[in-house]
């Protein structure tokens, strides 16, 4: 009797530690080809850069993002995957824009970052321009404060309805600025 209660504790406590583990971060898709930026007049182009599976968002520096930039690889660092359960896209939008430096015209990167569920529905979403140059940092960072929505091919991040996740004046807390996602 004790030998089978002795089994059956290994056995239940066996299956308890193996289905609390999560499993590693798989990537599924990585591109490296540099994009040609979009003229100011055009629609923005997010291009997939990256998609991962058992993946979830970096809360922590994503909601901390002083703390975290340090330099441009350390700020990047905050966009990447940690263990999770969830589906992590990353976009790059690639574009000309009117600098605040004596309006010069100069190239501007977006990241977006989405996480979905095995049906594609967006669970989250942020964005942030990575040459944004003022402190504080976390006043470009945009959130989603949508649910319910399915990512596809050419998805207008409009519906991702961002808002900034930092921000002093009611009126200028939401993203203006549209942009076409696409998957391909």
């Amino acid at each position: 009797m004790k030998r089978l209660f002795i089994i059956s504790f290994v056995l239940i406590f066996s299956v308890g530690l193996f289905s609390c583990q999560n499993k590693p971060i798989k990537t599924i898709f990585e591109s490296r080809q540099k994009d040609t930026a979009t003229a100011q007049t055009e629609i923005k182009i997010y291009r997939l850069k990256e998609k991962t599976i058992n993946s979830d968002f970096n809360y922590p520096k994503l909601d901390n993002i002083d703390i975290n930039n340090k330099d441009s690889i350390t700020l990047k660092q905050v966009f990447e995957p940690i263990n999770g359960d969830y589906i992590y896209y990353k976009f790059i939008a690639t574009y000309k824009g009117e600098s605040f430096c004596r309006g010069q015209i100069k190239y501007f990167h977006d990241i977006l970052i989405i996480k979905t569920d095995s049906n594609n529905e967006i669970h989250d979403a942020y964005q942030y321009t990575f040459e944004w140059a003022e402190p504080p940092f976390q006043y470009d960072v945009f959130k989603s404060s949508t649910k319910d929505l399915i990512l596809t091919d050419n998805f207008d991040i409009s519906s991702l309805k961002l808002i900034r996740t930092y921000y002093w004046d009611e009126k200028d807390k939401l993203h203006k600025e549209g942009g076409l996602i696409k998957l391909k």
